[in-house]
């Protein structure tokens, strides 16, 4: 089924209750999931929560080394159940702080309903005289050729552009892609981001690569 606002999930497999007469109050820890704030045609976006765990670890271990080649993942003989927290917590965090959007996306509807498809992350949010900010993102390879990353990355930047509070407001949306990754070279042109001509060195995986700047702006 499509997790839903309203679901809540129990932790807790064995109940622990008191009874008083015929009155059992039920003690078990609940964790409501958060609210989608972006719903795109086939995808939900929403903060991680703990239990999203096994789906993101399983995604990262089906897909280490196709996407670690463009994407910082684990820290060095960092677990990938540490790596979750970890960006669990950096991402409530930055929610908190108002520097960063990093969303977990899940298939709404359908046979997958509820299969998590990827991160989505709006970055180094800036509101200066510009307001703008960094896209990144990666998905589980097992979902890639579906068009799921391009209606992400479309759905991601349309809010970042539109105006608050419909989205963030920003005027300028970049990111930084390395030239042999080619799939997400077209992502990014499907979605409107045009090449600026400016390289920077970024360092993944221990290794500095030389990643192209695009951005797109608001209309």
């Amino acid at each position: 089924m499509s997790a839903s606002p309203a679901q809540s999930t129990r932790l807790n497999t064995k109940p622990s209750c008191s009874i008083t007469g015929k009155r059992v109050i039920d003690r078990r820890v609940v964790e409501v999931l958060p609210k989608p704030d972006l719903t795109t045609q086939r995808l939900v976006f929403r903060l991680l929560t703990t239990r999203d765990e096994r789906a993101f670890t399983d995604a990262i271990a089906h897909s280490r080394e196709q996407v670690r080649r463009w994407v910082p993942l684990n820290h060095e003989n960092e677990s990938d159940s540490h790596f979750f927290q970890r960006t669990l917590t950096k991402a409530r965090v930055q929610d908190i702080e108002g520097n960063a959007w990093r969303r977990a996306a899940f298939i709404e509807r359908g046979e997958l309903a509820g299969r998590f498809v990827g991160m989505f992350n709006l970055i180094k949010i800036e509101r200066g005289l510009e307001w703008s900010c960094e896209a990144n993102w990666w998905i589980d390879t097992r979902l890639v050729g579906q068009g799921l990353a391009t209606e992400a990355v479309q759905g991601m930047t349309d809010f970042a552009l539109s105006e608050h509070p419909i989205g963030l407001g920003m005027h300028r949306v970049r990111c930084f892609i390395c030239a042999d990754n080619q799939a997400s070279v077209r992502v990014a042109q499907k979605c409107g981001y045009e090449r600026t001509g400016n390289r920077d060195l970024l360092d993944v995986s221990k290794a500095l690569i030389h990643h192209d700047e695009y951005e797109r702006w608001a209309s």
